[in-house]
Order: C-alpha cells, then sequence, then structure tokens
C-alpha cells in the first residue's frame, strides 16, 4: 500500500524512503584478571559478583583464599545498527548484538545480546509529542544506565544487569519521557523451588512490568520507575498425599514491586552518575535477593514473602584521552517486611528461601570500590581497574524470623586487579 501510494505524488511528507543503512559496530577485547581469593564469577571468570565465604579444613586453613590469574578475549563483540525506513514522521530501525560469552565446554560460542525493532512517530497530536514502541530483546529498563567502569558486570550486583524479550512504549513530552512496558525473562531468570526459570512467569500468565518517568535538560538527567513481577512457584503439585495427585493445579503466587530512582550530570570531560534500587526479590535483576516460602498449611496455596535489600551506586568519569574513573557500590540485605512465624522451630531453613543462584542466603551487606584508569588513543583502549569487595557474612544455619544471617557476622575481602586491551570497529 505504501509504494503505490509514493508512486501517484503523495505530499512531500509522506513520501516513502526504504534505503537501509546498515552500522556495523563492536570491538576486540582481551582482559587479563588477578584475584586475591577465590570468588563467585560468571564465565571465564569476567562477571564478577563477589569473593567467596572463608572454608576452613581441618588444618585451620582458608581453602578459599587462593589467589588466581586468567586471561580471556571472549567479551569481543559484533554488531549491527539498521536504519532507513521511513514515511512522513514514521520511522523503523533495528539493533542486533552478540558476543563470544557463551561457553560450551571449552569453546566460546556466539551470544545473542540485543535484537530488537523500534518503531518510531514524531509530531504525534497537538503537542508534537514523540512516541516510540520498542519490540524485542533489549536492555531492562532498570538496568540502562551503567556505572562509569571497564569491567564486563558493569556494577552488577549493586545495579541491575538484564536483557530481556520485551514491548517497551515510550512518549516524549519536550524535556519528559513517560516509558512502559512488559517484559518476559529469557537469559536472566527469577528463582524458585525449582531453581533458576522462566516457568515461574510462563505458568503465571502474568508478565513482568515496568513504568517510568525521565526528566532530561542539557547536562541533567533524572529518571524514576518500577519493576513488577509476579510469580508462580509452584503450578503443579509434586508430591501425592491422601487428598491431592501430584500433578494438581495449585494458586501459589507471589507479587513484588522494585522501585528506583537515577540521576546524571556531565559537564565537558566531567560525568557523574547515581542509581538506587529497594528491591523484592530483584534476583532476576542479579541483584542479591529472593522470597521465602512461610506457609504450607494449605498443600494448594502456599503462602510467601519477598526479601527485601537496597542497592545502590555511585560514580564518575574525568578526561578523554586520560580518563579516570570510579564507582562505589553499597548493598544491605533487610530481610522479609513481616516477622516470620517458625512454630517450634528456633530457626528458619535455608530450604525456604529461594535466593539468587550466583549469591549466597547468608550475605548481611556488601560494599565495593573500582578506581580505573584508561588510556584512549583513537579507536585503541588500554585500561587498568582495581576492585575492592567486602562481603559481610553471617552464620548460615541461624537465620533469624527476618530470614537473616545475624549471627557470627565477618568480613570478607577480595583484591581484583584487571587489565584490558580494547580496539573498537
Amino acid at each position: 500500500m505504501l509504494l503505490p501510494a509514493a508512486g501517484l505524488h503523495a505530499q512531500p511528507e509522506n513520501v516513502v524512503n526504504l534505503t537501509n543503512h546498515i552500522e556495523p559496530y563492536g570491538f576486540f577485547r582481551t582482559s587479563a584478571i588477578f584475584d586475591s581469593r577465590e570468588s563467585k564469577a560468571g564465565s571465564e571468570d569476567l562477571f564478577y559478583y563477589l569473593p567467596l565465604d572463608k572454608d576452613i579444613n581441618l588444618n585451620g586453613m582458608d581453602v578459599n583464599y587462593n589467589p588466581s590469574f586468567k586471561m580471556s578475549a571472549i567479551t569481543t563483540r559484533l554488531g549491527l545498527k539498521v536504519s532507513g525506513f521511513q514515511y512522513g514522521d514514521f520511522s523503523v530501525s533495528g539493533k542486533m548484538e552478540a558476543d563470544f560469552y557463551l561457553m560450551v565446554g571449552s569453546t566460546a560460542s556466539l551470544r545473542l545480546r540485543e535484537a530488537y525493532v523500534n518503531l518510531a512517530w514524531d509530531n504525534v497530536g497537538y503537542s508534537a509529542a514523540g512516541f516510540s514502541i520498542k519490540v524485542g530483546q533489549a536492555w531492562h529498563p532498570m538496568s540502562a544506565d551503567l556505572p562509569y567502569c571497564i569491567n564486563v558486570e558493569t556494577g552488577s550486583p549493586f545495579n541491575p544487569f538484564n536483557w530481556s524479550p520485551q514491548v517497551m512504549a515510550g512518549a516524549k513530552f519536550g524535556n519528559w519521557t513517560l516509558s512502559a512496558g512488559a517484559i518476559y525473562p529469557m537469559q536472566f531468570l527469577p528463582t524458585g523451588p525449582k531453581g533458576p526459570s522462566e516457568g515461574y512467569v510462563k505458568y503465571g500468565l502474568i508478565p513482568e512490568l515496568y513504568a517510568g518517568v525521565s526528566y532530561e535538560e542539557g547536562g541533567f538527567l533524572a529518571r524514576v520507575g518500577a519493576d513488577f513481577i509476579s510469580l508462580k512457584p509452584r503450578w503443579r503439585t509434586d508430591f501425592d498425599d491422601l487428598v491431592f495427585d501430584a500433578g494438581t493445579k495449585t494458586e501459589d503466587r507471589i507479587s513484588m514491586v522494585s522501585p528506583m530512582a537515577y540521576l546524571q550530570f556531565s559537564s565537558g570531560m566531567f560525568k557523574v552518575n547515581a542509581k538506587s534500587v529497594f528491591a523484592q526479590g530483584g534476583d532476576h535483576l542479579r541483584l542479591m535477593g529472593g522470597y521465602v516460602l512461610t506457609d504450607t498449611s494449605e498443600p494448594l496455596s502456599f503462602r510467601y514473602m519477598p526479601l527485601q535489600s537496597s542497592s545502590s551506586f555511585v560514580s564518575f568519569s574525568y578526561g578523554r584521552k586520560f580518563q579516570l574513573m570510579c564507582m562505589a557500590g553499597y548493598m544491605k540485605a533487610l530481610g522479609t517486611n513481616h516477622m516470620i512465624e517458625m512454630g517450634e522451630a528456633s530457626n528458619l531453613s535455608p530450604d525456604d528461601v529461594y535466593y539468587f543462584s550466583d549469591g549466597f542466603k547468608n550475605i548481611n551487606q556488601m560494599f565495593r570500590a573500582t578506581p580505573t584508569l584508561a588510556y584512549n588513543l583513537g579507536k585503541l583502549t588500554f585500561g587498568l581497574e582495581y576492585d575492592c569487595t567486602c562481603v559481610e557474612y553471617g552464620d548460615m544455619s541461624s537465620l533469624n524470623n527476618h530470614a537473616l544471617a545475624v549471627k557470627g557476622r565477618h568480613m570478607i575481602m577480595n583484591h581484583r586487579v584487571m587489565g584490558v586491551l580494547k580496539y573498537n570497529l
């Protein structure tokens, strides 16, 4: 319908432009990393979370005090930006991005990061607003604003980290932007009785939701938003009893809301930003959290409570050729909002706590500081970053009625030094 209209001398503002513009981008990247002790980290130890708790053997030695060194180039990235379809004030653009972070045995394979189409309308209505709809896999809105650093985890687990299939709508009115949409977990999954799984959302029939508002003027940006996720920890029973056979449908449900606030300011060569998330659960955002099974008295309707936490970072960057950056992060576990009735048991069982698969249920708080120095020579970057992460652990066998390990608290620290060579395409 569009091409014939153009051939019949449509108005100039409605001319169809079908010229594809494809812009390749990406980089080659090699990292060398030293850690002072064993730590929880992703593929090839590149995506860093936190140092492991002490593990004392019969000789009184901490077996996790084990320095290590490694090198890897699997974060090399390839991407395409596509634009060029325009019909009047309507335009279509897209993006596809992958890296080699997926490990199959000892072989690095391509992994999809982003693949989406963006539909945009300019000058909509009397207010001349801009309207857009993003469809596909893209950064989660809670994760999109990253701290200034060169590490792969980009501030996680103090900053949300997630990209997922989504339908996200945005409307821009002058300096204000409203956004809202639905998200489906795929690579970054919520946890539960079956471990990390998309089934808690898939069979719950309610997508993850996000809504937010932003204000931008000059070098200033402010954003607030909230993530809503509703999980069905059990969609069918997996046991037989005197009344119900295994496979009986359940009514389990837990819903959680995680609000977020973000600020950013830039002037010349100086940039600073900060984000804070008050998370309920948050494990699907790679935050240290989850939820607790609190009541099994109704066999078809178990009850749960979310674990709450506060995660924040502040970071800055100064310079261009010689660039100085630093991020500081802090996370505090707050436990459940209400006390858990534990009956005659003196402690909550850790098996009743469903927690982020790359974290630990006995974490009380965490600190991190990452000063970074980079030298940018055109497309070539040399970077050196020091990461000091401290974790306060408690006694796993003594969870209180807020699901916090408050006894036997002690600090564990890891020193990580990372060197990076990066060449941009």
